[in-house]
């Protein structure tokens, strides 16, 4: 099975920014700040996952997504293309850079992030191992 790691190093009160390391490539992730594990508008704890793919979110809004599975007290999570925090409840949004979109921070390429992930990782599951800032860890 294949690994990857997402480093979070920088938490606000606006978002929880990190580096996603899958195989030789990076990507950059953005989440939305801790708010206790709650769903749909906090990040999730800093721990291991196992990863699946999906062809399409069961919302049907998504594509070519990822879903992160056995987040205590969650479910839905997913790896998905989008840019600020307004682009998620509570899912990791990737991208292959860091920027700023209308005075937010954002991560940039997002769509071109996801596919290459894809790339990367193909359509069978992995594990996700997160790590960093503690007020995103299991208290």
């Amino acid at each position: 099975m294949k690994h990857a790691f997402l480093i979070r190093d920088r938490v606000g009160r606006d978002c929880v920014l990190g580096t996603l390391v899958a195989g030789l490539e990076m990507f950059q992730v953005l989440e939305p700040p801790w708010k206790d594990n709650f769903r749909n508008i906090s990040c999730i704890p800093a721990g291991d996952y196992t990863v699946t793919f999906m062809r399409r979110s069961s919302s049907g809004k998504y594509r070519n997504v990822y879903h992160i599975q056995g987040v205590e007290g969650r479910s839905g999570i997913l790896i998905h293309a989008g840019n600020t925090v307004n682009h998620t409840l509570g899912c990791l949004i990737i991208g292959k850079r860091r920027g700023w979109l209308g005075g937010r921070r954002a991560v940039l390429n997002s769509r071109t992030g996801l596919r290459q992930l894809v790339n990367v990782m193909g359509t069978e599951p992995f594990k996700l191992t997160i790590v960093g800032e503690q007020q995103c860890s299991r208290k």
